[in-house]
């Protein structure tokens, strides 16, 4: 009968000794599924500390074409567009014609919180949000904002001109 007692509660060990084991390495799945949430939801939240950089959208190609009405401010030296957000750019883009041959592409994203700028009024284009102005190269002209609008390639063939990153 002795024997049969220490059989049980060597069972009992070992079913206690699984039952450890599987809690513990349970215990550790969670902490690092946890943790993999946390990391991926900071990187998520983060904002671009530079957002003149490079994106993603490297062979991404936007094509205006000036002959059509809705893009005809830019048949004349000093016309501007706002283009509505697209592949390039998910805030859009304001596009002016500087002179002949040059055309600036900037990203309407404000660089202050993210707003999205209007079109130029007088050459200047102010966020709606906290009233950062841009003037058509970019460059902030009036604060809270500190970095120029993000740059895009723009060149100019015939009547197309083609926006890339």
């Amino acid at each position: 009968m002795r024997s049969k007692e220490i059989s049980i509660s060597n069972l009992i060990n070992v079913s206690s000794s699984r039952r450890d084991f599987i809690f513990n390495n349970v215990k550790m799945l969670g902490a690092v599924a946890l943790g993999s949430y946390t990391i991926g939801l900071i990187n998520a939240c983060s904002n671009d500390s530079n957002p003149t950089s490079p994106s993603s959208n490297n062979n991404v190609e936007i094509s205006i074409d000036i002959s059509q009405i809705a893009n005809s401010a830019l048949q004349t030296i000093g016309g501007t567009i706002a283009l509505s957000g697209n592949d390039l750019d998910s805030k859009g883009i304001l596009v002016i014609r500087k002179n002949e041959t040059e055309i600036v592409a900037l990203s309407r994203k404000c660089t202050h919180q993210g707003c999205t700028v209007p079109n130029y009024s007088n050459s200047i284009s102010t966020c709606p949000c906290h009233g950062s102005q841009y003037n058509t190269s970019g460059s902030v002209v009036k604060g809270p904002a500190t970095n120029s609008l993000r740059n895009y390639s723009a060149v100019l063939n015939g009547n197309i001109i083609s926006v890339t990153a």
